[in-house]
């Protein structure tokens, strides 16, 4: 007790156990009117605004009755493209910019265990929390967390845009029907299942007991605390821009949809016309092996390499078929894994790959004309006008050419087989310089028509 100012002993073991039962009556308060769709306010309100971008990312895979599949079960299934929902939710982050993860969880087994691991490869830090208290170990006091709800994803393109913003918020769409997969916040909105708060959202969860959801309180806190809403189009629901998975039909629609953007996103006639639908039949298969995954990451450079030897073979016929197959490769692992390029280890492997490939047309052309260099110009030539046309704002049919590293593989094949290779590396050289110049010669027309 405290008595007339003066602390008499136990008073510090009382004052905490009073804080302790005030912060739980507080939260019984606010768990009350959540249910009953009170609104109230109790405490300073939360700081909205931060010019600092996330870092940290709150994400979950504990358990959930109202959902068909049970995120907690499914954590060494590859649902989605090949990964876990978790372990995908991570990925997409992590090429936003967040490296660090906070995980929710009931209990740590062991594929959260090897999902930790898998992440420290790629230089990400993964905690598991089970408390309020777990997660103030791992923020600082000016960060800003982004909290995404537990079965939900969320395309790259739109975390982009949501982590730019500099105010914390809670995403929200409107309440029709169709939206009933998302958390309702009041007769009118839901939460989106996205939220940038800062650390003193989180403080106010230190006392949580354990069994109350980490995300849901948070949520509450943060609609207390008068946290700004980010309405969000609907149009983001109707595109799958933004889903709630509930089960495996929902799952599989998305694994559509993300293969169709991922083949439709790639260049060139042969890419789109033979690769496209080929992919299509296969890449779902490999999403369910893990170590077929793998394989397709070194599949293209392995095939590239035995080009190179066919090349040196003086089989040059067969060196283009087998580049044609490391292109082909190369277009199964975007498919599979949506590795962007420009990203540590997997650009390196596509640089390795085109550099491979490149070898083997030296050496075909190299052997072909009895170690004579007469070919090599051509040769360079096919390489730099294919490179620098990769760089060059290039639109329409001559995209389809020039951007297409398989259609010229296959007319080298075709050519290697008929008149030889060197003399097929010139005429691909002169289709390379036809195609740019009949290209400008149209973009000047157009330009001319448009003044």
């Amino acid at each position: 007790m405290v008595t007339s100012g003066v602390f008499c002993p136990g008073d510090h073991k009382a004052i905490n156990e009073i804080e302790h039962f005030s912060a739980c009556v507080l939260a019984g308060i606010s768990y009350f009117c959540w249910q009953n769709g009170l609104n109230i306010h109790i405490g300073n309100m939360l700081s909205v605004r931060n010019p600092n971008l996330p870092t940290i990312a709150l994400l979950s895979v504990a358990g959930n009755d109202d959902i068909e599949q049970d995120a907690s079960k499914g954590v060494g299934r590859p649902d989605l493209a090949g990964l876990s929902l978790i372990e995908y939710q991570i990925m997409m982050l992590a090429r936003a910019g967040i490296q660090q993860f906070l995980i929710e969880v009931e209990n740590i087994d062991g594929s959260l265990i090897a999902l930790a691991d898998r992440c420290r490869l790629r230089k990400l830090t993964v905690d598991f929390v089970q408390t309020g208290a777990d997660i103030l170990h791992h923020i600082d006091v000016d960060d800003r967390i982004w909290v995404q709800s537990g079965q939900l994803y969320v395309q790259l393109a739109l975390i982009e845009t949501l982590l730019k913003s500099s105010e914390n918020f809670i995403a929200t769409i409107d309440g029709r029907d169709e939206n009933r997969a998302f958390e309702r916040i009041d007769i009118n909105t839901r939460w989106a299942g996205v939220s940038v708060v800062g650390y003193d959202a989180i403080a106010m969860l230190r006392d949580l007991p354990e069994d109350w959801s980490i995300m849901s309180s948070l949520l509450r806190q943060a609609l207390l605390a008068k946290v700004p809403f980010r309405p969000l189009s609907q149009q983001h629901v109707q595109n799958g821009t933004l889903t709630v998975l509930t089960g495996a039909q929902d799952f599989s629609e998305l694994n559509r949809q993300i293969l169709r953007r991922r083949v439709a996103n790639r260049a060139g006639y042969v890419e789109v016309y033979v690769f496209g639908p080929i992919l299509s039949l296969i890449v779902p298969l490999i999403w369910q092996s893990p170590a077929a995954v793998t394989a397709t990451k070194f599949a293209s450079a392995v095939i590239a390499l035995a080009a190179v030897a066919l090349g040196f073979g003086n089989f040059a016929t067969a060196a283009c078929v087998a580049a044609l197959l490391s292109i082909a490769a190369n277009a199964l692992r975007l498919a599979v894994t949506d590795d962007p390029d420009g990203s540590d280890n997997v650009q390196s492997l596509s640089v390795i790959t085109w550099a491979l490939i490149i070898l083997a047309m030296f050496s075909s052309v190299y052997v072909a004309t009895s170690y004579n260099d007469n070919g090599l110009f051509a040769a360079f030539a096919v390489a730099s006008l294919a490179y620098l046309a990769d760089k060059m704002a290039i639109t329409g049919w001559a995209k389809q050419v020039l951007h297409s590293p398989a259609s010229l593989a296959l007319l080298a094949i075709i050519g290697a087989a008929t008149v030889g290779i060197t003399a097929a590396l010139q005429w691909l050289m002169v289709l390379q310089l036809s195609v740019l110049i009949i290209a400008s010669m149209q973009r000047h027309a157009e330009g001319q028509e448009s003044n």
